[in-house]
């Protein structure tokens, strides 16, 4: 059946970084039907973004008019312009697989024989749309890591406002800050409370920034709690080292915190396992932390520290007992081994996107000699445009719409032309191929930094659990893909087709072959991972 449809997708979200408009798409894949000699039965357009799952009304419209089997191809500029999620390329890949559907682009046709390539496009158009929904924060994770708090300053400091916005660093209020500082000196004496303190400070003239009026009580309370004024500041439960003059000590603020609490100073091991602000308690929601306990024997006069995990248990009632670090540890090594991919794929992998990038290396450079033809008409229409406004053949409201619609092209096709889409994909395909193949180094060289676990494991999986004394954590897509692949090269999985739909809801996501990698009651190694021996802290 030589019929077919047209699909082209450009992201709402992304307008800057599209290597193709929706016209150029289209153009396209016109070509490329007349070509194949196929008769186009319709053509689907829309600017929405594929990241999330039935929200296209254009895909859906086409994809069910495909289960109709009005047409068996689907033409698209490329594979990744049709989905970035699961659920929808798991449709596609069943189709292909089992109702013999083609999915056609200018450079590879995906059928039955080559549908493995489509998990691994689908995964890294997965991963790529979650690295764009990062880039919305980008501005603000780089306030982050140059150590400045996003947001209003507290009390005593003040955000630069002649700076844009995203660069307002904070410096001293000249007006609040020594006041401050000697309101902590105040509860520092150990003879005030919170509201004697506020008193006197209020006495000597320190008023609230925002009202100009006198601190109420519950903003005094909000001022002991923060972080802030030690040099360190907390954002999205995260810790991070800031960049503001400090007001007080880091011990100065736990002394006001016991004080404050009733308690007497106890002097502990502060613990940063890299577990701390990754996992959650599965039964209330709430951080895990990691406790000393010291047993005492009575027969030696000896004792013996052991590690504990716990639930804070700040989410309310919590039944979930204590944990042995080490087994937690165990179970998390166990997670991160399964996720490791072997050489030889690595190796088989390359060499295919060898071969396929040859291919699309020679797209690429039309479409490039293309978009420099177009630039050169570009610059002919403007030219011509403004011949006609001299010549009195157009008024100016039309000179300057017409003037709007060349510029807003001419940048486009400019950023078209300077942007190497092959080059970008390539190189996000071979870091992801790097990580995989050495996560298990990777997370055991980072023993001495925890922030550096921490972060392998965010990349690894999402929904970071512990419950009932099991460590869950889902794994991405993109790994799953990848661990997939593995094991059919490995002859693990008897054929080179999905064992089933990933999205079909009376199947299930993972099958027996790889279940290990998200399990309903947590993490089941399929390796043996060394045994760790609990040694006493001396």
């Amino acid at each position: 059946m030589n019929t077919c449809f047209i699909y082209c997708r450009k992201s709402s979200e992304d307008k800057d970084r599209q290597i193709l408009s929706l016209d150029d798409q289209q153009r396209t894949c016109t070509e490329l039907a007349e070509d194949k000699g196929f008769t186009i039965l319709g053509v689907y357009r829309e600017s929405k973004s594929a990241k999330r799952p039935d929200r296209r009304p254009e895909f859906t419209a086409l994809l069910s008019r495909m289960l109709r089997n009005e047409a068996k191809h689907i033409l698209c500029w490329k594979a990744d312009r049709l989905c970035r999620n699961a659920k929808e390329g798991g449709t596609l890949i069943d189709k292909v697989d089992y109702e013999g559907m083609q999915i056609v682009t200018p450079t590879m046709d995906y059928d039955r024989n080559n549908s493995t390539f489509l998990f691994i496009e689908f995964g890294m158009a997965t991963k790529f749309s979650k690295d764009l929904s990062d880039n919305v924060k980008r501005g603000m994770h780089t306030k982050l890591t140059m150590g400045w708090m996003p947001g209003e300053a507290p009390l005593g400091y003040l955000n630069d406002q002649t700076k844009p916005k995203g660069q307002k660093d904070v410096y001293p209020d000249p007006d609040r800050f020594d006041l401050c500082r000697k309101w902590w000196e105040l509860m520092l004496t150990g003879t005030e409370t919170v509201i004697s303190s506020l008193a006197k400070v209020t006495a000597l003239g320190l008023r609230s920034k925002r009202t100009g009026k006198p601190i109420s009580k519950t903003e005094a309370f909000r001022f002991f709690r923060r972080v802030f004024y030690t040099g360190q500041f907390d954002y999205n439960g995260e810790r991070y080292e800031g960049k503001q003059k400090p007001m007080i000590t880091l011990s100065e603020f736990h002394r006001v915190q016991d004080i404050i609490d009733g308690r007497k100073r106890i002097f502990k091991n502060f613990n940063d396992f890299y577990f701390m602000r990754v996992l959650k308690c599965g039964e209330c929601g709430a951080s895990i932390t990691a406790e000393n306990k010291t047993k005492h024997y009575k027969t030696t006069g000896k004792s013996q520290n052991f590690i504990y995990a716990r639930c804070t248990k700040k989410g309310g009632h919590c039944s979930q007992p204590y944990l042995n670090a080490i087994k937690l540890e165990e179970q998390v090594l166990a997670f991160v081994a399964n996720l490791q991919i072997s050489p030889d794929l690595i190796t088989w992998i390359r060499g295919n996107l060898k071969r396929r990038n040859e291919k699309e290396f020679e797209f690429e450079k039309n479409q490039k000699g293309k978009l420099t033809k177009r630039l050169e008409a570009i610059l002919t229409e403007k030219k011509n445009l403004y011949g006609m406004k001299i010549d009195g053949m157009i008024d100016e409201a039309q000179y300057q719409k017409e003037k709007s619609r060349i510029l807003e092209e001419e940048t486009q096709t400019k950023g078209a032309i300077a942007q190497d889409g092959l080059d970008s994909w390539t190189k996000t395909m071979e870091e992801v191929l790097a990580f995989a193949s050495k996560i298990i180094q990777l997370f055991d060289d980072a023993k001495e930094d925890p922030e550096a676990r921490r972060m392998i494991l965010r990349i690894l999986g999402s929904n970071l659990e512990l419950k009932d004394g099991l460590v869950r954590i889902k794994a991405l897509n993109t790994f799953i893909f990848l661990k997939q692949v593995d094991k059919l090269q490995k002859g693990e999985i008897a054929r080179l087709e999905p064992v089933n739909s990933p999205i079909d809801g009376d199947k299930p996501l993972l099958s027996e072959n790889y279940s290990h990698l998200e399990r309903d009651r947590g993490i089941e190694p399929l390796i043996s991972v060394w045994k760790t021996e609990v040694i006493p802290i001396n």
